[in-house]
């Protein structure tokens, strides 16, 4: 199985925590630790995001949104 993240490869292992233990993949390169409960969130996170409706730019100029306004000196 390959990384979400690196693209590494993963390798199954348990995690003995407070008792209890955890079965994970973990990425032999970048040390990425997903198990069911990871996998569920990120399920539901982007369902979640792929139903909301993108908020419209209406201005051209972004750079521009915070910069301040410069006040003319007429002496």
């Amino acid at each position: 199985m390959q990384c979400a993240r690196c693209a590494g490869m993963n390798v199954p292992e348990i995690i003995v925590e407070g008792g209890a233990k955890l079965f994970v993949m973990r990425c032999v390169h970048c040390g990425d630790v997903i198990d069911h409960i990871i996998l569920m969130n990120r399920r539901r996170q982007r369902s979640i995001r792929l139903g909301r409706p993108r908020t419209s730019i209406y201005r051209n100029n972004r750079s521009a949104w915070n910069r301040p306004t410069l006040i003319k000196d007429e002496s």
